[in-house]
């Protein structure tokens, strides 16, 4: 599967509310929704949404005077009610990759907090066919950085594969760092994984982090990107470092897509 283009307008821009630092420091902020073709997909699907990194809380509009829900309890709804419908993609199954970092804190008053994000996991899973997704530094699964126990069709993914709809996808959760922290192995563990996954030559990639593409500026790791670039071409889906665009191609290939605060939904270009 290789992405074609990504449409320079966009579908749609979400309000929400973005955190701050200290009390009151919260403000109004839009997720950027793209729509992207791709040069097939799988016999029955419409489309493949991927998103990271929504590290925000719904409006108060939204909310109706209750506790603020995460940016990813409201957004699935939004979707699949608002915005799918009207891109004529017919009735075929749609997927969704998530590449973590999904939680903000309640009062919005501090930016990159840890908490729990299954309840993001599973609002997608109520409005979707099937979810692959990692997880991001900042995410917990109940009250935990382990590895949750999703069952079919919710995958979580780290260092291991799942093919769904004949897509074989590899997943690497979170960053490299001190393994003591959550979601953290060293560097040479993380790019050591990241190889032996790209050996398996699967169709996707879902990662926290990512590549970085120099002559762009665009940030990411520099071992990931030569390790990537050793192995067969294939499709990168990473969050965790914003780029201004959201699609690159390294030297041997591979396309990277950047979801970090964005959402790209992905059809084929027949629809």
């Amino acid at each position: 599967m290789r992405i074609t283009s990504i449409q320079p307008e966009l579908i749609r821009e979400i309000p929400f509310l973005n955190a701050g630092r200290g009390p009151g420091g919260f403000y109004r902020d839009s997720l950027p929704v793209h729509r992207g073709f791709v040069d097939a997909l799988p016999d029955g699907m419409s489309a493949i949404i991927a998103t990271a990194d929504l590290q925000g809380r719904e409006t108060f509009e939204s909310a109706g005077g209750k506790p603020l829900r995460l940016l990813g309890e409201v957004l699935p709804a939004i979707l699949a009610d608002e915005i799918i419908p009207n891109l004529g993609v017919g009735n075929g199954r749609i997927g969704v990759l998530l590449a973590g970092d999904f939680y903000t804190v309640p009062a919005l008053d501090k930016r990159g907090g840890s908490g729990d994000v299954t309840s993001v996991w599973q609002a997608f899973a109520d409005e979707f066919d099937w979810i692959v997704g990692v997880a991001g530094n900042h995410d917990l699964l109940g009250d935990a950085a382990t590895r949750p126990r999703f069952t079919d069709p919710v995958h979580f993914l780290d260092n291991d594969t799942v093919t769904v709809d004949e897509l074989p996808i590899a997943g690497l959760s979170g960053i490299p760092g001190d393994p003591r922290r959550p979601w953290r192995r060293t560097e040479d563990d993380f790019v050591e994984a990241l190889e032996l996954l790209l050996s398996e030559s699967p169709a996707l990639v879902v990662m926290h982090d990512g590549p970085d593409v120099p002559e762009f500026g665009f940030r990411g790791s520099p071992r990931m990107r030569e390790a990537i670039e050793s192995s067969e071409p294939t499709l990168i889906v990473r969050g965790h470092a914003h780029w201004k665009e959201p699609l690159a191609t390294l030297s041997n290939g591979t396309q990277s897509l950047n979801v970090d605060a964005r959402v790209v939904i992905l059809t084929s270009q027949t629809s």
